[in-house]
This record gives structure tokens, C-alpha cells and sequence, in this order.
């Protein structure tokens, strides 16, 4: 398997984020942009299962107008013209909380790693989130640096949105 486009030590980085540490603390220096949004999606068990469902069978990507391929931990990524593989690092199922993390691999149009989210609190409320630490890694993209963030901030919005049952 091919080797991640960011160093080692920032693996899984994105939980940590998610958790409320700062991007220092988990070694993450300013050369990187954060994106992180999250939204409520519903109530209760049925919603969870419903949004954590659609998580993990990719129809939140299609929501957001990525198309998929999975083999085994390898995924690939196509927007458009571009096709961006990426490597499962993490995949958890529990009563309260689906998560799914991928990290970059060469030929990615982005560097780094994103964290998918559906957790539900103890009263019931299910909250989708997507957490990611980047940089531009395609020429075109780092040409364009303002259009494709944005770009990128639209995608996770809809990514989260896609989580909505």
C-alpha cells in the first residue's frame, strides 16, 4: 500500500481536533488550513443509525458530488476530471458514534486528512462533523489557493449535509 502524504506523527490528528485539541498541541503548524463544521442532523437512535448508514455507504460523498470507489482501505476520491486516492486509517461503530478516517495518498489533489463524525449526545441529539487538516498538493490547486478552498469548505458542508437522513 502506498504511503500517506503527510508525516507520520499527524495521523489521526483530526480525532484530536475533533476532541478539542488545539492544532499545536497535536503538531500541526500553520502551514496547514483547518476546515471543521459541524451541524445537527436530528434525534435519537433511528437518526444516528439512519446518518451513521449513509456515512459509511458513501452517500454523503455522493450528496456532495464526490464519486467513490472503495477496495478494501483504499478509496478513490473523483470530482470532476480529478481522482484522489486516500487511505482508510479508522472506522468505529458504536452505540452513540460512527467515525470514519481517510489520509491522502500520492496523487490526491489535497495533503492531509479528514474525519467524518456522527455522534449523538445524552439527550438525543445526533450532530454530524467533518474535521480536516490541508494543503494543496496539485499544482492547479495551489494556483487557484482562494477558489479551491472554497471549493473545499462547500464540499464538507455538503459532506455533512449528506449525513442528514
Amino acid at each position: 500500500m502506498s504511503s500517506l502524504t503527510y508525516p507520520d506523527q499527524l495521523q489521526l490528528a483530526t480525532l484530536a481536533l475533533a476532541d478539542g485539541r488545539a492544532p499545536h498541541e497535536v503538531g500541526i503548524d500553520t502551514s496547514w488550513t483547518i476546515t471543521d463544521h459541524a451541524a445537527a442532523l436530528g434525534q435519537g437512535p433511528g437518526c444516528l443509525a439512519a446518518a451513521s448508514t449513509r456515512l459509511l455507504t458513501w452517500r454523503a460523498h455522493a450528496h456532495a458530488g464526490v464519486r467513490v470507489s472503495r477496495e478494501g482501505r483504499l478509496v478513490r476520491l473523483s470530482v470532476g476530471p480529478t481522482l484522489s486516492p486516500c487511505l482508510i486509517l479508522h472506522e468505529e461503530t458504536t452505540p452513540t458514534r460512527t467515525v470514519l478516517v481517510y489520509g491522502t495518498l500520492p496523487g490526491h489533489v489535497e495533503c492531509g486528512e479528514e474525519a467524518f463524525i456522527v455522534s449523538m449526545a445524552e439527550n438525543g441529539q445526533v450532530s454530524g462533523r467533518c474535521v480536516a487538516f490541508s494543503r494543496h498538493a496539485w499544482w492547479l490547486a495551489r494556483l487557484g489557493a482562494p477558489v479551491a478552498r472554497q471549493v473545499q469548505r462547500h464540499v464538507t458542508r455538503r459532506y455533512v449535509d449528506g449525513m442528514r437522513p
